[in-house]
């Protein structure tokens, strides 16, 4: 689910970043540039090791298990996360981009498709994120990547902007959820086509007055 394909090998991209021997050119600027650099390809690292694991099929993914395969230390884990739940959060966010924008109205048909056939592919762990107790933190992650894209728009709506990107959410998840299931089969295309539409009907709707959204 959260792109790509999952790494074969670990590799050394979790150890490097704490302990490269890298010089720290003098300068507050600089030094705050290679710490930011680090941090950077530190957090990457601990992405990447929590992808591979969840897209080989692994359960109950723990803190320890993530930064093994990353190769960093479990303090350095918790300066950037909080949890391995967090870090699941977070690792959502590349493929809700594409969702985000299909909910606020703003999305590509043929993209959408192609991210929805990646949570089919990777429908197991589509089930785990978008369900059971991750079901009220993934709506309220897209609700808040729905609300970026609608900054500016609070004057035009009808609802405050949280509530209305909530609700925006909400109609994008729901038939995803029913979908990796396989509840009601359909074809990735139309279903993609269908979010799509239903985002610039919705955000239309949204608006005061009913006015259809630009």
């Amino acid at each position: 689910m959260y792109g790509g394909a999952a790494r074969k090998e670990p590799t050394d991209a979790g150890s490097s970043p704490l302990a490269d021997g890298e010089v720290i050119l003098s300068g507050s600027e600089d030094m705050a540039a290679g710490v930011d650099r680090r941090a950077l390809r530190t957090r990457t690292a601990l992405i990447e090791a929590f992808n591979h694991l969840a897209l080989n099929h692994r359960k109950n993914i723990r803190v320890a298990d993530i930064v093994a395969l990353a190769n960093v230390g479990r303090s350095t884990f918790y300066e950037h996360y909080r949890s391995a739940e967090d870090i699941h959060l977070q690792a959502m966010k590349r493929p809700f981009a594409l969702l985000a924008d299909a909910a606020a109205g703003l999305g590509d048909e043929a993209r959408m498709t192609g991210q929805l056939n990646h949570f089919w592919e990777n429908r197991q762990l589509a089930r785990s994120s978008l369900m059971g107790r991750m079901h009220d933190k993934a709506t309220r992650l897209l609700a808040s990547m729905i609300e970026e894209r609608l900054q500016g728009e609070e004057e035009k709506l009808a609802i405050p902007l949280r509530l209305a990107s909530l609700q925006l959410a909400e109609a994008a998840l729901a038939p995803i959820r029913f979908w990796v299931t396989a509840e009601a089969p359909c074809a990735a295309e139309a279903l993609a086509g269908t979010i799509c539409r239903c985002g610039r009907a919705m955000r239309g709707a949204l608006a005061s007055g009913g006015a259809t959204a630009a």
